[in-house]
């Protein structure tokens, strides 16, 4: 795992045949998008195309925590790298294992106005995408934009109930 301070800036492989990001302002504070954003074992609650997530490391997450999830029909393990509260969250995982897809995912929040703009952006590197990266890149840039908008959907919905 990469040695990152809290100084260093942590972020996605801009080699990887595979790489988006895509952004929405989400009209709650940055503390209300974290608390749903880091809450991995309940992403099923608003992400219904994850059948499961869960943390493995006991306590709040940190670099180093370990949590596992499936998503697209893949099983992946993920280690979260970066941690700044209510700023940034970096995690690194395999998807289907070593020889599987390599993904790296940041989600960066910025004050806007009254709310925050939410940043994500993600590489997909490993065999799988080698070989065919046209349709990883048209998954991964549709998954994005949905989670954006179903981030902003959950936390804007937490703020007016």
């Amino acid at each position: 795992m990469e040695n990152i301070t809290d100084t260093d800036e942590a972020g996605i492989d801009v080699s990887a045949p595979v790489v988006s990001r895509h952004s929405v302002t989400v009209n709650v504070s940055a503390e209300a998008v974290w608390r749903i954003l880091t809450d991995i074992d309940a992403w099923t609650t608003w992400l219904p195309e994850i059948p499961y997530a869960r943390v493995e490391t006991p306590g709040p997450l940190a670099p180093g925590s370990v949590f596992r999830w499936s998503a697209a029909g893949m099983e992946i393990e993920s280690t979260i790298v970066q941690v700044r509260p209510r700023e940034r969250l970096v995690w690194r995982g395999y998807g289907d294992g070593p020889d599987g897809v390599l993904g790296v995912h940041v989600w960066a929040l910025t004050p806007a106005g009254d709310g925050v703009e939410v940043s994500t952006e993600e590489s997909f590197a490993g065999p799988p995408v080698d070989a065919d990266p046209a349709p990883f890149q048209e998954g991964l840039d549709t998954t994005l934009a949905m989670w954006l908008e179903r981030l902003k959907g959950a936390a804007e919905a937490v703020t007016t109930s």
